[in-house]
């Protein structure tokens, strides 16, 4: 009974943080359902132009002796070397979590949209570079992209997200500076 008691008493100090929480997963839930359901018709513009491009474009930049170019939907090729972007590596799952949680959040509807809008720009940055830095690993150093590519660069846009996410709902945070103000 005592029991019972402490749980109706978290939840109840804890309203808000709980509301979040199940809102947020909800929303990440259904925004990776409406991912997979488009994702076939977004390829050609978020895999293929907006990142394989993209990155193609600034491996030329940097170094202009690479050549590179865009093969097919998804390759960076130069010369007989070519790595390939594959579904999960345009950047979208880091996006959908900052989505979902700007959503989730307690804000004006003006501030969500905009916090989305420049987050995913963050993200989707952050991502290009994960791309051409994955690119150089893979050509010049092999032995080290399995570490690169799935321990560092994925935590790592996952981290960029959440860092923004922080940053942004501290600024529109109530006056005292906490995240959840207590009703």
């Amino acid at each position: 009974m005592k029991q019972t008691n402490y749980i109706k008493i978290f939840i109840k100090s804890n309203r808000k943080e709980i509301r979040f929480f199940l809102l947020f997963i909800s929303l990440f839930v259904a925004l990776q359902a409406l991912h997979y359901v488009v994702y076939p018709a977004t390829v050609p513009l978020f895999v293929h132009k907006l990142n394989a491009e993209a990155s193609s474009a600034i491996i030329n930049i940097i170094t202009p002796e690479e050549r590179s170019f865009v093969e097919g939907e998804r390759s960076i090729r130069s010369g007989s070397f070519r790595v390939r972007i594959i579904g999960g590596c345009e950047g979208t799952e880091g996006m959908l979590l900052l989505v979902a949680a700007m959503w989730a959040f307690e804000m004006s509807i003006k501030r969500k949209i905009l916090g989305s809008l420049i987050g995913c720009f963050v993200v989707y940055l952050a991502n290009l570079i994960r791309i051409v830095v994955l690119y150089y690993c893979l050509k010049y150093k092999p032995d080290l992209f399995d570490l690169v590519h799935i321990y560092i660069g994925q935590i790592l846009i996952i981290f960029i997200a959440l860092i923004f996410f922080i940053a942004w709902a501290g600024k529109f945070a109530g006056t005292d500076g906490k995240l959840f103000n207590k009703a």
